[in-house]
């Protein structure tokens, strides 16, 4: 993993428990975008999920082509940011790159749920419903 000065690797591990991170993942591209996230916000991100191996990936209900199986993705949130609103800042901030980016909502709670955001290479845009 990159080095950076707010991300550790082990936030970025299979929540397996059972596998190792691969060389080189996350990839760079991912921690550059997120370390600019943290520095925009100034406070931490959590990191729900990063790598996934294959078999956690399909526990989970991922999809088969899932960019955290290749370590290009991160579902996040921002500590005490309105999940819809580091969701508007990210599109505006990253909509004209090859991104995939995405939001999942949570009705009850709107610093719940999460902002998806992969380094695909093409862009995608979606909402977890």
């Amino acid at each position: 993993m990159k080095e950076n000065k707010y991300f550790k690797e082990d936030e970025f591990k299979c929540k397996c428990g059972k596998c190792e991170l691969p060389k080189d993942v996350p990839s760079d591209e991912l921690v550059d975008v997120l370390c600019e996230i943290r520095e925009h916000y100034n406070v931490p991100i959590t990191i729900n999920s990063g790598y996934r191996c294959k078999e956690h990936n399909a526990e989970v209900g991922g999809a088969k082509s899932s960019q955290h199986t290749i370590g290009s993705a991160a579902d996040f949130v921002v500590k005490g940011v309105k999940t819809e609103e580091v969701h508007q800042y990210v599109l505006e901030k990253y909509g004209d790159k090859p991104f995939g980016i995405a939001i999942k909502h949570n009705p009850k709670n709107p610093f719940g749920g999460f902002v998806h955001l992969d380094t695909r290479g093409k862009k995608a845009r979606w909402t977890y419903s």
